[in-house]
């Protein structure tokens, strides 16, 4: 084979490896651009400037033509990976039965995905869910609790309790202050006793002498 043979495949191993690595949009065009003189070393149709040209001339199109367009693309398919992402963890409620044999549905965000219970988990529609992870256009969700209208009543008969609550300790409050303010206006309603005094003893008359 041909020098150009085997540097043309390296060209093509190398940046390959650093696309996979990066995924940045980088070498990629240069992996592409080099399929062609590669071909051409392989069967000695031009001579390495031409392979050099076309290498040069081809790199430079298709980044001009194409690099912005698949760099949004990339990122915009890494946005909704990372959004969907970001669901694993969260708490919804099913809107159908899901079992080992039935495709059920949950819905997110106004947008209703096709579930599956965990290891086949049978879970009843109205039951909230935890996402465990997401497989395809498939939510993998396990049982995460009581369902939402359980938690909902449970939330707001603990909200009646707190403020049943809040309302007793006011009227404790109250009541002890009100006792309090009593024992003070008896305190100083009280009279004090007033004390005797004694009369002084008359002396004993004296008596004649006949």
């Amino acid at each position: 084979m041909d020098v150009m043979f085997w540097v043309w495949l390296g060209v093509l191993i190398v940046t390959a490896v650093v696309e996979l690595a990066t995924m940045e949009v980088v070498s990629i065009w240069f992996t592409f651009a080099a399929i062609l003189p590669f071909i051409l070393a392989a069967t000695k149709a031009v001579g390495w400037v031409w392979q050099l040209v076309i290498f040069v001339c081809v790199s430079a199109i298709l980044i001009i033509a194409l690099r912005e367009v698949t760099k949004k693309f990339l990122l915009r398919n890494s946005n909704e990976k990372t959004n969907l992402d970001a669901l694993v963890g969260k708490k919804y409620r099913m809107l159908s039965r899901t079992d080992f044999e039935t495709v059920g549905s949950v819905k997110i965000n106004d947008v209703v995905w096709s579930a599956i219970g965990e290891n086949q988990q049978t879970i009843e529609a109205g039951e909230v869910v935890e996402i465990v992870k997401i497989s395809g256009n498939k939510m993998i969700v396990k049982k995460a609790g009581e369902p939402a209208e359980k938690i909902a009543t449970k939330a707001e008969k603990t909200a009646e309790k707190t403020a049943k609550n809040k309302k007793n300790a006011q009227k404790d409050s109250k009541s002890l202050q009100g006792e309090g303010e009593e024992k003070t206006t008896l305190q100083e309603m009280k009279i004090e006793p007033v004390e005797k005094t004694e009369k002084p003893e008359k002396p004993a008359k004296k008596t004649k002498k006949s």
